[in-house]
């Protein structure tokens, strides 16, 4: 494929997609796509699932949203193929099998889209796990019932398990590399499910597909590296002695507060040795340094609001009762509300399509008042359910990273989480701190873990 015929296709991957909040980026990223660009221009939605089951049966569901969406246009299929001058038609999507709290899956994954996806413009990792093995039911109905907004919003009545780990990385591979019966073993560090599947097997995934985001150019790029947090992560519950949440009963709420600490700091300089390392390739070393400069990958942050997903199940009646309160919060005056994860979606799709111009105005005004420039952008609904991208306040980060009060009007008039104060320079210069530290260590964990990997990989040939 040429590089002409490459700059009227944008491909992202997103992970997660068979259900929930995933299946709707992909839905809402198809629908985007076709009201905003060109009729010349194609887009392919590469998604994953963990099994091919499940991957077929999102397909079938993402076909059948495309043929409404085409008819939402007043157009066909084969109408929109001719348009666009091409053998293949405007939407396309490619499967693909992967289970994120499993390395080696990952890397076999990584293999694939580096061999058969030509670029990617942008990745959003979404899929994860909640890990909770209920609610605290007493605890959760008096705060609902006497503190409503507040407690559909930062619960804390969600009981979680307390050091699970993932199993043996290894074994797949060394399974069947015995000489005469002889069980081959390597030694592993332990890996924590929760910190796996939401962040450590995405940030293995992520850098392992650089080559194909530096491939990203313009309209599109530069490429982008999306992670999908939520409101619930706080530094509050995130124990930098502990990074993987093994000792915490908040193991979800720390794997989220690790992804804001990685992402809103990714463009620091104190963090640039090993942010640098983590967009590494292994050509970079031969390119010119303005190759290099035009090979920029930038790293952003979002979160769906709060939406009805399967992550904490619920017996079904309860489902509704859930929605109720949501809607209710959103009538007193929350922005974060969404109900449903297609309205959820607008922030990651906003993030994922819109030229690179108008995510660059969207944080000047941070970084023009001395901040950080990235912001936590998280999908918003008002009393009317009229959908929107908004900046989010983040413990010991603020808005942008801004210290003092907020310096963008909207940020000034939405609702805050109760107990939040303005930004001093020693929660910023802690908070910076903080994402040196987990740079590092998140970097240092990666390249054990690929040489792991690549002793076993040689052990089983």
């Amino acid at each position: 494929m040429s590089s002409s015929e490459l700059q009227d296709r944008t491909f992202v991957l997103v992970t997660g997609a068979n259900s929930g909040l995933g299946f709707s980026v992909c839905c809402r990223l198809i629908d985007e796509f076709l009201s905003a660009r060109p009729e010349s221009q194609q887009l392919t939605i590469v998604y994953t699932t963990r099994d091919s089951k499940k991957g077929n049966d999102t397909r079938v569901r993402l076909e059948e949203h495309l043929r409404h969406a085409y008819a939402y246009h007043g157009q066909s299929p084969d109408d929109a193929q001719e348009e666009t001058n091409s053998s293949s038609p405007r939407v396309t999507f490619i499967s693909e099998n992967v289970d994120l709290t499993d390395l080696v899956s990952v890397r076999a994954l990584s293999r694939r889209l580096l061999k058969d996806v030509p670029k990617l413009d942008a990745i959003v990792l979404n899929a994860g796990l909640g890990g909770w093995t209920g609610i605290d039911w007493p605890k959760a109905i008096w705060e609902v019932m006497t503190d409503t907004l507040h407690a559909v919003s930062w619960p804390t009545y969600k009981v979680g398990q307390v050091g699970v780990v993932t199993k043996k990385q290894t074994s797949s591979l060394l399974a069947s590399s015995g000489e005469k019966g002889e069980k081959k073993e390597i030694e592993e560090p332990r890996l924590g499910t929760i910190f796996c599947a939401n962040v450590f097997g995405h940030y293995m995934l992520a850098h392992n597909v650089v080559p194909l985001l530096k491939r990203s150019a313009k309209p599109n790029g530069p490429g982008r590296i999306i992670w999908v947090s939520s409101l619930e992560g706080t530094i509050k519950l995130f124990d930098p002695e502990d990074i993987q949440g093994l000792r915490s009963e908040y193991a979800y709420e720390s794997s989220k507060a690790l992804t804001d600490i990685l992402a809103l700091t990714s463009n620091l300089p104190s963090t640039a040795p090993w942010v640098n390392s983590f967009l590494s390739v292994e050509d970079d070393k031969s390119s010119t340094k303005s190759q290099q400069e035009e090979k920029e990958v930038n790293i952003y942050l979002t979160h769906p609001g709060i939406c009805a997903t399967s992550i904490l199940p619920l017996p079904f009646p309860l489902v509704y009762l859930m929605l109720i309160s949501f809607w209710l919060a959103r009538i007193l005056g929350s922005p974060w509300h969404t109900l449903s994860t297609y309205a959820g979606a607008i922030a990651p799709v906003w993030l994922s399509l819109s030229p690179q111009h108008v995510l660059d105005d969207a944080e000047s005004p941070y970084i023009r008042h001395g901040g950080g420039g990235r912001a936590k952008w998280g999908s918003s609904c008002d009393r009317l359910g009229r959908e929107s991208c908004a900046s989010s306040e983040v413990d010991g980060w603020g808005y942008g990273g801004v210290v003092g009060p907020a310096v963008v009007e909207e940020d000034r008039r939405r609702m805050r989480k109760r107990g939040a104060t303005d930004l001093t320079r020693e929660e910023r210069e802690k908070f910076e701190e903080l994402g040196r530290r987990c740079w590092q260590e998140m970097e240092e964990l990666r390249i054990r873990w690929d040489r792991i990997l690549d002793e076993a990989e040689g052990l089983a040939q």
